[in-house]
């Protein structure tokens, strides 16, 4: 069944997600809630998915990820009495299209992320640019985040190699200021 952006798509696709603990569904180092908000949004329940286009955005604590769709993939559990199976957990998150991750840490542009929930683990693939602040940026074709760790590899190819820019602090001291002028003398 597919929705359009109404109070009805978020009640059951955020009722799906929510369910499945604030341990096992985080974008981020945070145990809030996952927001996700899209043009249009279906969910799937016999098989655990849930499936978002069209200027996606999915916001939890602080960090952040945009794209142009983005499936929610649950663990189901066993269905009772004729219902459908239920999700238990999040078990990955798949963006697909302008994919721009922010946390307070870092931002990640690429094509393509995969978010494996059971090893808090974020791989961003395609043409991949990796800032940290005012640190520099990173080039490659493929960077995995360890969000929890703060660790991320970053792997080019054996024609695209990584390239890293960084801006060096300055080698020179800061100037001292000038001594203030000392007042006239009275004589």
């Amino acid at each position: 069944m597919v929705w359009s952006q109404t109070a009805g798509v978020f009640a059951g696709l955020a009722a799906a997600v929510l369910a499945c603990g604030a341990a096992h569904a985080q974008i981020g180092r945070s145990d809030a809630p996952i927001e996700i908000t899209s043009s249009q949004a279906s969910y799937l329940q016999n098989e655990g998915r849930g499936v978002y286009t069209g200027n996606v955005v999915a916001t939890q604590g602080d960090s952040r990820i945009t794209t142009d769709k983005l499936t929610v993939i649950c663990q189901t559990g066993p269905a009772a009495g004729g219902e459908a199976p239920a999700c238990e957990a999040i078990e990955k998150l798949i963006a697909e299209g302008n994919i721009y991750y922010t946390a307070p840490d870092v931002r990640i542009k690429g094509d393509r992320a995969s978010y494996d929930y059971p090893t808090d683990t974020i791989t961003i693939t395609g043409d991949v640019i990796l800032s940290r602040g005012a640190d520099g940026v990173v080039r490659g074709k493929q960077v995995v985040y360890k969000v929890g760790e703060g660790r991320t590899i970053i792997t080019g190819t054996p024609n695209d190699r990584v390239t890293s820019i960084f801006t060096p602090a300055s080698r020179n001291p800061p100037a001292s200021p000038a001594p203030a002028p000392s007042a006239p003398s009275g004589n």
